[in-house]
């Protein structure tokens, strides 16, 4: 229904540097500009724009500047030439494989010539549904870095990926001075990150294929080598680290870290359309529910999946929407999983005992919803990545909330939910794009 072998290596680092940007301010929200979501409105609805917007807006947006260089419209043969360089870069035959092999660049420059021949004249969004948080950005202290994960520690400190520095960083909010962590490992490019109930930090070093953690209190890092460029980071009850393997396509892979003993195990999940037709399937979001289910979605291959770690079992489910793209989802306190279909501009709940989809459509067209995380009391907020906005999504209410963000460019890939205070805390940025910054937004009751 759709509604509107193993290494252990313990290493101990000191030193680490502390960074003072300029001071932060709650940024006042500008009047209605035009983010990349009016740009892919634009497109027509439908199975190819899903498409689209999956393979090609996940590292950066698609927006004016991007579409309309100087405030023209692009030629069909510059198209062609974009789209053949992007795919060559990114295809499904590179070292970073995030386009399907669905793209081909002469359907796509004639498709985009063909719908892109004036810009936007308007913000396709639902006024009605706007809501107000007090917004405070922090600028974040490398201007060419991806803060890509974000998390809230027991002190309300704020822990970011550095994923081109090759560093972990962290920030006090009452003072808006950064920490920096050097990672030990050639190569870091920490991507994904959990904190423990003792506070000790697990991150996903995704080209360096290790599962890493660090314990602020000793400054150790210990870290193993998992085999596989690694793209989300678990913990269940039993302190296990589990992880996905970003590009595995024959099998897809996924699996745990032992960490008392440095063991790591494997699990293969069952073949998908998707990887039969060499599109995928891009393993992506993974979350532990309440009883140690694994639950999983494939980003190309439009699929959730579970598996029960006690039997060794795998279940899977399409999407009802085709080439949804979701991405990072919850598993709500209550068992539902909810999931941000990227593609579809809409997110979708699944009931684990009746096997049942339920899709409802976010208030802005195409603005690509990444990630999904519930807050304490109950409300789900959305970061995406086309809106330049937070969504706030009322399950028992059946409504919506847009709070816009400051910045332009800012493409969210992940949040946080600070559960002593409510705060949602978000990271932004692009490669390549807008210098990033990290932002808190507090809502007013």
């Amino acid at each position: 229904m759709l509604r509107t072998p193993l290494l252990l290596l313990p290493l101990l680092v000191t030193g680490c540097g502390t960074v003072a940007p300029p001071s932060p301010a709650a940024a006042p929200v500008a009047e209605p500009r035009l983010p990349s979501s009016a740009v892919l409105a634009l497109l027509p609805d439908g199975e190819y724009r899903r498409r689209f917007i999956t393979d090609c807006t996940g590292c950066h947006q698609f927006g004016m500047a991007e579409a309309f260089p100087g405030g023209r419209a692009r030629s069909e043969s510059e198209w062609r030439g974009i789209v053949e360089r992007m795919v060559s870069m990114a295809g499904p035959t590179s070292s970073f494989p995030v386009i399907s092999g669905y793209r081909d660049a002469g359907e796509t420059a004639a498709w985009l010539a063909g719908h892109l021949a004036s810009p936007p004249v308007g913000y396709p969004s639902s006024p009605e549904s706007r809501g107000t948080v007090e917004v405070t950005e922090f600028v974040y202290p490398h201007p060419a870095d991806l803060p890509h994960d974000v998390g809230v520690d027991r002190d309300g400190h704020v822990v970011v990926t550095g994923m081109f520095t090759h560093r972990m960083l962290r920030l006090d909010p009452a003072t808006g001075n950064w920490q920096e962590y050097p990672i030990p490992v050639e190569g870091a490019n920490p991507r994904a990150l959990e904190i423990d109930g003792a506070g000790d930090w697990w991150v996903l070093l995704g080209a360096a294929n290790r599962v890493a953690r660090y314990r602020p209190g000793t400054g150790e890092w210990t870290s193993w080598e998992i085999g596989m460029y690694g793209h989300s980071i678990r913990l269940d009850a039993r302190g296990r680290a589990w992880f996905n393997g970003h590009f595995t396509r024959d099998p897809e892979l996924i699996g745990y870290v032992e960490p008392a003993t440095g063991g790591v195990r494997t699990y293969a999940v069952p073949s998908t359309a998707a990887t039969r037709a060499g599109a995928g399937p891009i393993p992506y979001g993974l979350r532990i529910a309440a009883d140690g289910t694994v639950w999983g979605t494939e980003l190309q291959g439009n699929r959730l999946f579970r598996f029960d770690p006690a039997t060794e079992r795998f279940a899977t489910w399409d999407l009802p929407t085709s080439a949804s793209g979701p991405r990072r989802p919850e598993v709500a306190r209550d068992g539902t999983l909810w999931i941000p279909q990227y593609g579809a501009s809409a997110i979708a709940s699944f009931e684990p005992v009746s096997e049942r989809f339920t899709e409802y459509r976010l208030p802005i067209p195409a603005a690509a919803p990444y990630v999904i995380r519930e807050g304490a009391d109950g409300r789900l907020w959305i970061g995406t990545g086309a809106a330049d906005a937070v969504l706030a999504y009322f399950p028992r209410e059946s409504r919506f909330e847009v709070y816009p963000l400051p910045t332009a460019g800012a493409l969210i890939r992940h949040l946080d939910v600070d559960p002593r205070t409510g705060d949602v805390w978000v990271a932004y940025g692009a490669s390549p794009g807008i210098a990033p910054k990290v932002a808190r937004l507090r809502p007013r009751h």
